[in-house]
């Protein structure tokens, strides 16, 4: 691999989509879960009417079919199938967030920094 092709890929783009991702994969620790379920809900809209992820069309075009997960787990596992890659990123996983928020949350009685309380969110 090229160092140019290297540098595009583990740029900017990489660094702040992997931020992201990182820091809603542990969103339930630290945001309540009914804030969760805003976002997964607001995000498949997005999604619906953008055709997928910015940052991700940002990084590698137009491509509909190519996830941010899919490219760089394919590095690793070869034989990654890309549409079950990308149903389980866009669908398997946020329903599994919010369900397991929902659960330490409720009836764990975790206490997430961000809640939903009196006002619109308590901090």
């Amino acid at each position: 691999m090229d160092k140019n092709k290297s540098r595009k890929e583990f740029g900017i783009i990489f660094w702040t989509h992997l931020g992201l991702i990182v820091a809603s994969y542990l969103s339930f620790l630290y945001v309540d879960w009914r804030v969760i379920l805003l976002g997964v809900v607001v995000l498949q809209i997005y999604y619906a009417l953008r055709g997928g992820c910015g940052l991700t069309f940002a990084e590698f075009g137009d491509d509909r079919d190519t996830t941010f997960a899919w490219y760089y787990l394919r590095k690793v596992f070869p034989r990654l199938d890309q549409k079950i890659t990308k149903i389980f990123i866009r669908y398997v996983l946020p329903i599994t967030l919010v369900l397991v928020a929902y659960y330490l949350q409720e009836i764990r009685m975790w206490e997430p920094i961000v809640e939903i309380g009196e006002g619109i969110f308590n901090f």
